[in-house]
């Protein structure tokens, strides 16, 4: 492979996942020993990643026909720099459908916050720019599609990663959660990704539980 690139990860994917390092509290500098046990100074971070390492591949395979959900892994080169789920809901509105897409969960790999890649983006919107092509190609360009993220509090780069490319908080079903939203139109123009004729609803609150981000 060559530059950045993204595809779909599946079972041939777990050795290279069980590598992925995408909390700050695990950085190498910060570990100081393979027997340290004291917890990790970011445990949302950390829950995150475990999520990556451990239990992806099975959630998504198990929800790949439900909730027609996604695992994206994004490489520069041959190097995992993120990795990324998202699922469908359907929710009628009188004779139509809306289709929710939510960002189950999203990480970079903690060697690269901050850093660009060889195509000079930052990981991060590389990766979103990803799941927000991926989207695009699992509905008919005439469905109404609304993204959605739940993001907990203290996940700050995240929340500004989000409203960097037109995500906007909505008011949220969880105290302990922000809930970010936006059209898949509008976050397909933020990243100059075409799809003509969609629909300009308005937004409806999710009704699913939500995950952290």
């Amino acid at each position: 492979m060559e530059g950045v690139n993204w595809s779909i990860g599946g079972k041939t994917d777990r050795i290279k996942l069980r590598g992925f390092t995408c909390c700050p509290g695990c950085r190498a500098e910060i570990v100081r020993h393979p027997q340290d046990r004291r917890p990790c100074t970011t445990p949302w971070a950390h829950e995150v990643q475990s999520y990556f390492r451990e239990h992806a591949i099975a959630d998504t395979n198990g929800k790949s026909r439900s909730c027609d959900q996604r695992l994206l892994l994004l490489h520069d080169v041959e190097d995992l720099v993120g990795a990324a789920v998202h699922s469908s809901t359907r929710h009628s509105r009188g004779t139509s459908a809306v289709f929710e897409r939510r960002l189950e969960a999203y990480a970079t790999a903690s060697s690269r916050h901050g850093q660009r890649l060889s195509n000079s983006e930052y990981a991060s919107q590389a990766l979103l720019k990803a799941v927000i092509t991926d989207i695009g190609t699992r509905h008919d360009p005439n469905d109404e599609v609304f993204l959605t993220a739940f993001v907990l509090p203290e996940n700050t780069a995240s929340q500004r990663c989000l409203e960097r490319h037109a995500w906007v908080q909505r008011k949220s079903p969880c105290n302990e959660l922000l809930l970010y939203a936006v059209r898949l139109d509008v976050a397909q123009r933020a990243h100059v990704i075409t799809r003509p004729n969609v629909s300009t609803e308005v937004l409806e609150e999710p009704a699913r539980e939500p995950d952290k981000l």
